[in-house]
């Protein structure tokens, strides 16, 4: 593809993610896979805390093959010291409460990353610079407007969440489930307010980009195009956004492999027979809770691979995670295992562990990061949410693709009501060893399959990924 059609002038595309790690994950394959297209430069920024951890968790692709910039903002002056430190071991907020004050703080990049802006970017003559920033961020679309910038809105969530939420943002009732989980249920009131005032500046994006597709969400893409959410703007899905190696027929065999212990176990246990439980980066349970969880994995009798860590802060630190782990469980709950359990206390390889031939189910919060990698696996889920997008993402799954099952029963359930360890069990047998179990396993790899032909040559994602630089291209004049 030609994107320059203006002679000598370049398309620069500056991406700028959320300090998240299922956001900045989500966008640095965004921005893999613009530059892999050829002819555009792409500048990803994001504080130096964030590339740092970003790349240290990265997962099937090596950056330096293609054609990314990193360019670091600075911490905001107001954030304070937010490393994780000591953790109330006993909350029943399952929301990341420590990391709000850092993400109220980015509406003070506005002046650091006007330096960028027009120091770095702009001031080269050769290039057209575009913007692509996260939903989290819209207050750069200010900027864009004033300097005549194109810019477009990366939604670091599926279609399904995406109306459900817009819905409930607007205070209709959403025809979608879960309809008796309230917007306050998902978000604290004091995040609510921050995410509303971002939800007003992307109007004046020039379209939407989802990481989604028509094989996972077609009905609901239409919906968002059809009932004008964007405000009849234009909506790319360009999902899944992977590492290509991934969608090879063996994944594993193409892709380096990274040396942790958590893999050399893996490749003892037996096809399909391993759950995977993790419930992403952010997020912490109370210690009686983990507790719970300890007990259903023991008494569910299935091997397992338990990733338990203390959440990340703002400043990216695991200090104290032993003491924190110890802390937690049972006593005597590893040696009771015998082996048929893995409790790794650290980031692991999340994409090559759900690829892995043994493994047979996920036990999630149902992220969307998460979610998109299952299903790209062809790995069905258990389903536990517990904030932000969660919800509808486990409605998604269990009701709309039929790919897994929920834990618990959230619809009557009280708020932070303890999920037992009969509940974990139960959910646990119910996918991994019932006909019920094996048919969402089929339909899981059945949309394995659909998913990668849409990021394929001719496929939905890349005819969309095509059409983006297209439309970004076009809006400079010639």
């Amino acid at each position: 593809m030609d994107s320059d059609k203006s002679g000598s002038r370049k398309l620069h595309v500056l991406v700028v993610s959320y300090p998240a790690q299922g956001h900045l994950n989500q966008l640095l394959h965004f921005s893999r896979a613009i530059a892999e297209r050829g002819g555009i430069t792409v500048t990803f920024a994001a504080t130096s805390t964030h590339i740092h951890q970003v790349l240290q968790r990265l997962d099937g692709w090596d950056p330096q093959s293609f054609d990314i910039q990193f360019k670091e903002l600075p911490m905001p002056m107001r954030m304070p010291n937010l490393s994780v430190g000591e953790l109330d071991l006993q909350t029943s907020h399952t929301f990341p409460l420590h990391l709000i004050p850092l993400f109220e703080a980015l509406e003070d990049f506005l002046n650091p990353f006007l330096d960028l802006l027009m120091g770095k970017i702009c001031s080269e003559s050769n290039n057209r610079v575009v913007l692509v920033y996260d939903a989290g961020m819209a207050w750069i679309q200010a900027l864009a407007t004033k300097y005549g910038i194109p810019a477009y809105v990366f939604i670091p969530a599926g279609a399904y969440q995406t109306l459900w939420f817009a819905y409930k943002l607007s205070g209709q009732t959403a025809p979608l489930p879960p309809v008796n989980i309230s917007l306050k249920r998902c978000l604290p009131e004091r995040h609510l307010e921050f995410v509303s005032r971002q939800s007003c500046l992307r109007e004046f994006a020039k379209g939407q980009i989802l990481n989604t597709c028509s094989a996972m969400e077609s009905k609901f893409i239409s919906r968002l195009r059809e009932e004008r959410i964007f405000c009849g703007k234009p909506v790319w899905t360009l999902g899944p956004l992977l590492p290509p190696t991934f969608f090879n027929e063996d994944p594993c065999s193409q892709t380096q492999r990274a040396d942790r212990e958590c893999m050399r176990w893996l490749d003892r246990q037996l096809p399909q027979s391993v759950v995977y439980v993790s419930f992403g980066t952010m997020s912490c349970f109370p210690v009686l809770q983990i507790r719970e969880l300890a007990e259903g994995l023991e008494r569910s009798r299935l091997a397992f691979l338990w990733v338990l860590r203390i959440p990340d802060g703002a400043h990216f630190s695991t200090e104290g995670q032993s003491d924190w782990i110890s802390k937690c469980l049972p006593e005597g709950y590893e040696g009771r295992l015998g082996g048929r359990g893995f409790i790794a206390g650290d980031w692991v390889p999340q994409l090559e562990i759900l690829f892995h031939k043994a493994i047979g189910g996920f036990l999630s919060h149902c992220g969307w990061n998460s979610t998109v990698e299952s299903i790209s696996a062809g790995v069905p889920m258990v389903a536990w949410p517990l904030h932000s997008d969660q919800f509808a993402n486990s409605a998604l799954i269990e009701e709309e693709l039929k790919v897994g099952v929920q834990v618990k029963e959230w619809r009557n359930a009280e708020e932070n009501e303890l999920v037992s360890a009969e509940e974990v069990e139960k959910g646990l047998k119910r996918l991994m060893i019932s006909e019920e179990g094996m048919q969402m396993r089929k339909m899981a790899q059945e949309l394995r399959d659909e998913a990668r032909r849409a990021v394929g040559e001719g496929g939905s994602s890349l005819k969309d990924l095509d059409s983006l630089i297209s439309h970004s291209s076009g809006q400079f004049s010639s």
